[in-house]
């Protein structure tokens, strides 16, 4: 009898916690790191306190227009003590880092998704390369462009850091180079549409490879190699995870003129 009750209770137990495992699993948290620190709330506490809106735009990923449940990200960051940065990271579950300048979350009208067709937290798989990924827990769209060269989706991301640029990504900087040459410019193209996924010195994303140390990639590729490489990666690798570029031929060549350049600023090694 005494064993009987020991696994039963035992049993109660086990559904219990994971109850509660699911239960926290159905409540995804965001975290905000800002200057005057770090705030997490849950999916359940960000709707108690904001405002939803539902609106329908075309997923630049999916190529079809999705009806999203969003937050406007303004409201957000206000809500969580970050509202006066000067840039923002958006850090998802693969290690893609996005930035954009937080004067983009007004121009751009950025909102926090959590949900389509009116459910919480329910996704339609998104293609990456070989396969499909479930976006949760939260995507940051746009509810005024489509158009990825401007703004990326950022998916699965559950962290936002609002920060400086310039404390944030210091060995990514070109210095030294003229403020309206061709170097600096590959810099202002590289920042908003290559940094997500690539870092230089270390600093960047972490979906595609360093490009600085211990080799610049312009030392073991050619330029003609890169250009056709940057324009569409499918033209060498069935599935590539990088996506063709929509990049003009002369931004194409910025980069590259900027990697050129970093390749006499190596820190980090």
């Amino acid at each position: 009898m005494h064993a009987l009750v020991t696994r039963s209770f035992f049993a109660l137990l086990m559904l219990v916690i994971s109850a509660s495992a699911l239960a926290q699993s159905a409540n995804p948290l965001l975290t905000v790191e800002g200057e005057r620190g770090s705030q997490s709330l849950s999916l359940d506490d960000l709707r108690r306190r904001l405002e939803t809106r539902e609106i329908e735009v075309v997923n630049p990923d999916l190529g079809r227009p999705v009806r999203y449940l969003t937050f406007s990200l303004a409201d957000v960051l206000k809500l969580m003590d970050a509202g006066d940065a000067d840039d923002l990271v958006f850090h998802c579950l693969d290690g893609y880092a996005a930035n954009t300048a937080a004067a983009n979350v007004a121009k751009l009208d950025l909102r926090l998704a959590y949900g389509e067709d009116g459910v919480p937290e329910r996704w339609s798989a998104i293609p990456t390369g070989k396969t499909m990924t479930d976006p949760a827990p939260f995507i940051v769209i746009s509810a005024n462009t489509s158009d990825s060269k401007t703004f990326s989706w950022p998916f699965q991301m559950n962290r936002i850091e609002a920060v400086s640029f310039a404390r944030k990504f210091p060995l990514t900087l070109p210095s030294g180079a003229a403020a309206d040459g061709e170097v600096s410019r590959g810099f202002g193209v590289f920042r908003e549409q290559c940094l997500k996924c690539h870092s230089v010195n270390l600093q960047g994303g972490e979906v595609g490879p360093e490009l600085n140390i211990p080799k610049n990639i312009t030392e073991y590729r050619s330029s003609e190699f890169l250009r056709q490489w940057i324009h569409d990666p499918s033209q060498f690798r069935a599935r590539a995870r990088m996506p063709p570029t929509q990049l003009t031929p002369r931004e194409i060549d910025e980069v590259i003129a900027y990697l050129q350049y970093m390749a006499g600023q190596k820190h980090g090694e």
